[in-house]
């Protein structure tokens, strides 16, 4: 049932485990690495830079979804779909970056545990011998990071089979967006077509105000539309009069004790005989 609902739903949740895994193993600690100086700053940190919020992006939207799904608010022509598409080609695109980068990222990861593990005198210390480390022992084999624009002209190659069952969903969402878009410009367009194509000296159409016009008539009360709930009325009223003139009978249910309005000696009410 869940997956004839909305089968994206699994593949985004997924997705979000893995991007969440990815940004506190490896992004978290290098963006320290940038912060701390140890990478210098230019194109390879602000690559990181962009990724590290990209992913942040990405997550905080998908985390979004997942809570107006577990409201049940309709997600379709949503906003957040276009996001996700949006950061999911994003995300996409830096792939080939990834991977001409991914043997430094990791031999830069390696040396960050290393140094860890062997941390004895602290922090500043660390840091100062880990920065050393990098300078003095970094392959001349491994591209540098600032090589990021040489690696990103590259062409791309064929995402997997998994990757392109993840991006199903999200190329047909962006194709009915596209589609949508397009109705509703034709329709704009065809609204100020008519708009351009009506005759300037044609005569402007009566309102209702003039269609309904009267003339000179007198003012009338709501209840005279309606003869039976005149009558009715009439009727009501009647009965109350009526109260007034002669007394119901009442069954005497306890012992009589009187009226409980009181009883006027003025009032008459009995019935003259001839």
């Amino acid at each position: 049932l869940l997956k004839q609902e909305s089968p994206e739903l699994l593949q985004l949740i997924q997705d979000f485990e893995a991007k969440l895994t990815e940004l506190k193993d490896e992004l978290d600690p290098l963006m320290h690495m940038v912060r701390n100086g140890i990478i210098p700053k230019g194109k390879g940190s602000r690559y990181l830079q962009t990724k590290y919020h990209l992913y942040l992006n990405y997550c905080t939207n998908i985390s979004f979804y997942l809570v107006l799904k577990s409201k049940r608010i309709p997600v379709q022509g949503h906003p957040v779909i276009e996001r996700l598409v949006a950061y999911r080609n994003l995300i996409n695109d830096l792939g080939i970056v990834d991977e001409k980068l991914s043997s430094e990222v990791q031999w830069l990861l390696n040396e960050l545990h290393n140094t860890e593990r062997n941390d004895v005198g602290g922090k500043k210390q660390s840091t100062m011998l880990l920065q050393r480390t990098v300078n003095k022992n970094k392959p001349k084999s491994v591209p540098k990071i600032s090589t990021v624009e040489a690696a990103a002209k590259e062409p791309r190659d064929d995402s997997d089979l998994d990757e392109e069952a993840a991006l199903k969903f999200y190329r047909e969402m962006e194709e009915k967006m596209k589609l949508k878009r397009k109705r509703r410009e034709d329709q704009n367009a065809m609204e100020e077509e008519l708009v351009l194509e009506e005759d300037p000296n044609k005569k402007r159409g009566i309102t209702y105000q003039i269609a309904k016009n009267k003339g000179l008539t007198p003012k009338r009360k709501k209840i005279d539309r309606n003869p039976r709930v005149k009558h009715r009325e009439k009727f009501r009223r009647a009965k109350i009069r009526r109260k007034g003139q002669v007394r119901e009978v009442r069954k005497e249910e306890q012992r009589y004790g009187g009226e409980l309005s009181g009883i006027r000696a003025g009032v008459k009410k009995s019935i003259k005989l001839k």
